[in-house]
């Protein structure tokens, strides 16, 4: 039988644009709207990227003094963006289909433009300072920052955007040509979803892009550093902040990589423990005494670890009480593990909720690209509920005694100065 995952990545149709490209297509002739995604292999968690200031040679391509390339995307009303994940770096638009010529010519212009906006790059590195200045009295920010310390080394990517960044680059040669050597790196991907065939979709992928550079810098591949074991992490920490009236908790551990081979389990153990609003944490610290309004789990993590936390928040006055109660849901859930019940509902929701993934060719796209950048298997990450749904109640009780071990995780505290 083929599983949902399998037709969901059967219905991105692939082939070679050139020998450093990836073309993809998801087709759907509802509507004559086309969305096109073009993905670099290089993100915010290269050192080459870090010391040759990319995000911003990236980040600012569109604009020049005269504005001209937005002029001619609000004229196309066309949606165009660009940004940086940690990994890659990607220019989106979405358009009508009768406009995607002229589109894409709009963005084949943006990514060759040699006038950058020198005072809109100005006006970012001051931007960048006030937004830092800022994050001193962000409490999500200092809370996810001293986490981060707690888990990475200092020179670690993943603890990066939690530290004073470097100041915006605003050397217009330089960007220029940063920009084109990273637009040139071989790994890349241009995907297109809705109205368009497959002839049509190899035609306007050709020549989009420069000829790939086969000689990628030494640098380019993120250098991760192991995670801190968790003796070494305090086991508690309290940070004041001046002018809170509540107390915030975040008790947390390194998060589990999407590749290991416990995830399945992760997954129903998570979405019972804190995902939904009648999980565990949110029965015991809203429903049953109304002590907050919100609790729940994050989990920041990718094919390597990140940080995973099950997170409250309560009026100061009320701190103890609910710290000894979020506890409380952890160590029962750690020893008692979950029912059938719950099993059984966690399994539905995470196949129901695949469909809500998948409502348009985009977001097929996306997810299509999300696994090849992580290096993934198309359908991996969908055929992952398929393995978590036929995952018994004490396989998974077993993975919860070993992950939610309370000796592995940590108490931090935001607290009133």
């Amino acid at each position: 039988m083929v599983v949902p995952a399998l037709l969901l990545a059967a219905s991105v149709v692939t082939w070679a644009v050139d020998e450093g490209t990836v073309g993809a297509l998801v087709e759907d002739h509802r509507a004559p709207v086309v969305a096109v995604m073009i993905e670099f292999p290089v993100g915010t968690w290269s050192p080459w990227s870090r010391a040759h200031h990319a995000d911003a040679a990236f980040a600012y391509q569109d604009g020049d003094p005269e504005r001209s390339l937005r002029k001619r995307a609000d004229a196309l009303a066309a949606s165009i963006g660009l940004g940086m994940g940690t990994r890659s770096s990607s220019l989106k638009l979405r358009c009508l289909k009768g406009d995607l010529d002229q589109a894409l010519a709009l963005a084949k212009d943006i990514l060759g433009n040699t006038r950058y906006d020198a005072h809109e790059l100005k006006r970012a590195r001051r931007e960048a300072a006030i937004a830092w200045h800022g994050n001193e009295t962000d409490v999500g920010f200092r809370m996810a920052q001293a986490t981060a310390r707690s888990l990475f080394a200092p020179d670690d990517p993943r603890r990066l955007p939690y530290e004073k960044p470097k100041t915006v680059g605003t050397d217009v040669p330089k960007l220029v040509a940063v920009r084109d050597r990273m637009i040139r790196l071989p790994g890349r991907s241009i995907g297109f979803a809705g109205d368009l065939t497959v002839d049509e979709a190899k035609r306007a992928a050709a020549g989009l892009l420069p000829r790939p550079d086969g000689a990628a810098p030494a640098d380019l591949a993120p250098r991760l550093k192991p995670v801190a074991a968790a003796a070494s992490r305090p086991r508690e920490q309290s940070l004041e902040m001046r002018r809170l009236t509540q107390v915030y908790f975040d008790f947390g551990r390194d998060s589990l990589p999407w590749n290991d081979p416990r995830r399945p389990a992760f997954l129903i153990a998570d979405h019972v423990l804190g995902g939904h609003f009648y999980s565990r944490l949110y029965v015991a610290l809203r429903h049953e005494a109304g002590d907050t309004y919100g609790a729940g789990t994050d989990d920041g993590g990718d094919v390597v670890p990140n940080a995973y936390t099950a997170s409250t928040f309560t009026h100061s006055e009320n701190a103890d009480a609910i710290e000894v109660k979020l506890r409380t849901v952890m160590n029962v859930f750690h020893e008692r593990g979950i029912t059938e019940e719950e099993r059984a509902g966690a399994v539905s929701y995470l196949r129901g909720n695949r469909a809500f993934d998948r409502q348009s060719a985009e977001q097929i796209l996306a997810r299509w690209m999300t696994e090849r950048r992580f290096g993934l298997e198309p359908g991996f990450l969908d055929e992952q509920i398929e393995r978590a749904s036929s995952l018994t109640l004490d396989e998974i009780n077993a993975f919860i005694q070993e992950f939610y071990d309370p000796a592995v995780f940590s108490m931090l505290r935001a607290v009133p100065k």
